[in-house]
């Protein structure tokens, strides 16, 4: 039996992901499967820079702004959902248009890792919360070091949501959360798919977009959508995910008062580069993604073509 089809468009923040994943879905009258772990929240549409009312009207859009930013949101449930949409989308007899930028969710979906649902405990894990507000992220990163250091390596200590969830792992499972993404490796993919990644040859480049970016977001309402998130936050009994995303948590020392809005609005800037810098890496290692120069081909209509010719040389289309 033929295994499904799937396009995917991943790679790094602010190039172009969204507007060449609606023009492709439009041009082959595919479906667009959202991948982006922060796009999934309602009402953070500014800052997560979910798709455009314009590129939305191009063709449907599937998880995206569908759930309370109060929830909690895996890889596993991501992966449950997407494959859920993608089944649904190929009964159509369309094609789904992978997109997005959260590296572990396309890898996961499109290689076919596979979890372990028993090891995961809602009382433990939130005493693994209540830890880290006591003592602080850096100190539950090294207690990971400690037990798992090749899955430190690999997780930035800053994601908390995944420092977290490999403590879980390793607490309830007595070995490390490495040796289970090292099976999943061996997994064989469901999908035939091909994949593409647009990125920019010039780094300063790529920084310029990313600049420009959040200053239109700011335009757009970023400020006042980060407030009411801020106001939810301060009275929660424990900060969501979401509260983790770039573009708010570096306003919410702003909103607090022990911080000046230019100095926040530059942090989000360079916390955006960095994280385009560690999806540049995440991405150059996945084997048979293929990368779209934007400075090279010129903008959307020019990938779109490349994209769809590679499509007939494969027999996509």
């Amino acid at each position: 039996m033929e295994k499904p089809l799937v396009i995917a468009i991943t790679g790094p923040t602010a190039t172009g992901k969204s507007a060449l994943g609606a023009a492709l879905a439009r041009e082959i009258g595919g479906e667009i499967v959202s991948c982006d772990s922060m796009q999934v929240y309602r009402g953070l549409e500014i800052g997560t820079a979910q798709p455009t009312r314009e590129e939305q009207a191009q063709a449907p859009h599937h998880l995206v702004g569908f759930l309370g930013w109060d929830q909690a949101f895996s890889v596993s449930d991501y992966v449950a959902l997407a494959e859920k949409t993608v089944r649904e989308i190929h009964l159509r007899e369309k094609l789904p248009v992978l997109v997005g930028g959260t590296g572990l969710y396309a890898r996961s979906l499109l290689r076919g890792f596979s979890f372990r649902e028993d090891c995961r405990d809602a009382s433990l894990r939130e005493s693994l919360l209540n830890e880290t507000q006591e003592r602080g992220p850096e100190e539950m990163y090294n207690r990971l070091k400690r037990l798992d250091p090749q899955a430190a390596a690999e997780i930035h200590p800053h994601n908390v949501k995944r420092v977290l969830r490999a403590l879980e792992y390793c607490i309830l499972s007595g070995e490390p959360f490495s040796a289970q993404a090292a099976r999943s490796r061996l997994a064989e993919s469901r999908y035939r798919y091909l994949q593409f990644c647009p990125v920019f040859r010039s780094r300063q480049a790529l920084y310029d977009r990313i600049n420009r970016r959040v200053d239109r977001m700011l335009e757009e309402g970023l400020l006042q959508e980060a407030q009411r998130f801020y106001e939810y936050c301060r009275e929660a009994v424990s900060l969501p995910t979401a509260a983790q995303s770039i573009g708010y948590k570096e306003l919410f020392p702003y909103f607090a008062g022990t911080m000046g809005l230019s100095e926040a609005v530059e942090n989000i800037k360079r916390e955006s580069r960095r994280y385009a810098k560690r999806q540049l890496t995440w991405f150059s290692r996945e084997p048979v993604a293929r990368f779209l120069y934007m400075d090279d081909l010129g903008g959307v209509q020019e990938a779109l073509s490349t994209i769809l010719q590679a499509m007939r040389e494969e027999g996509f289309i």
